[in-house]
């Protein structure tokens, strides 16, 4: 009598185990609401991860762009170029900016040949050496997160240029190019390939990511820093 009683309160094997294992609808929507509140916090800051990813890219691109023009100048006793294709720009003659196989790069380098050469001419002709650097996702030229009257330290003009970049003719004009000489000095130069003089090669590329901006500073004298903007102090940093 007493086992029965024992037997009989205790529950069974089979609805133990389904009570275990089963969910409430009330549970599955909370799991859900979970899932959710998790995925909105999460891929808004995997995307400005990989923005930030590609922006760095994009401003290393520029970088070593300037730093291998001036080295192979000085190596080669050759004029290099380097050009930038903002709003479309090309070399000075307006030929588009490619790659071998014909696809276009935001960014080619020149090897213009030895001052004074047949072909050293400011234009990207048939068989002269170029370098060129892919485009990255989400970066663009310009900027969209310092206020327009922030450039970086010691820049002039004292505003960011809208269509991202510093660089200037002879003449004082927007430019989208510059050339170093063979040593190492970058000097402006104008569709008709005349150079400006000593200092006149010095500017800032400006890149906007979605969520960070950089800028990339060719000093008068070739050398180059890359510079963040810090959106939560509000200023460049390096």
């Amino acid at each position: 009598m007493d086992r029965q009683a024992k037997t009989a309160g205790r529950p069974a094997a089979g609805r133990r185990i389904r009570g275990a294992a089963g969910f409430t609808l009330i549970e599955v929507a909370i799991v859900l609401a979970i899932i959710g509140a998790v995925t909105a916090i999460a891929v808004p800051n995997v995307d400005r991860y990989f923005d930030g990813i590609n922006g760095r890219a994009a401003a290393r691109s520029v970088a070593n762009a300037f730093s291998h023009a001036r080295a192979q100048a000085i190596r080669t006793g050759s004029n290099h170029i380097v050009f930038f294709a903002i709003g479309g720009a090309g070399d000075t003659a307006g030929n588009d900016l490619e790659r071998p196989d014909g696809g276009a790069v935001p960014i080619l380098v020149l090897n213009d040949g030895a001052p004074g050469s047949a072909n050293q001419n400011c234009q990207i002709d048939a068989g002269e050496e170029t370098i060129t650097f892919n485009a990255q996702d989400g970066v663009g030229w310009g900027f969209n997160g310092p206020p327009v009257n922030t450039p970086i330290p010691d820049e002039v003009p004292g505003t960011i240029p809208g269509a991202g970049s510093t660089l200037e003719l002879p003449n004082g004009d927007a430019a989208t190019w510059v050339q170093f000489r063979p040593d190492g000095i970058p000097v402006a130069i104008d569709a008709a390939c005349s150079a400006g003089q000593l200092g006149s090669g010095g500017g800032t590329i400006y890149l906007w990511a979605r969520s960070r901006d950089f800028a990339v500073n060719l000093s008068p004298l070739g050398g180059v820093r890359v510079h963040t903007w810090d959106r939560n102090s509000g200023a460049w940093s390096l």
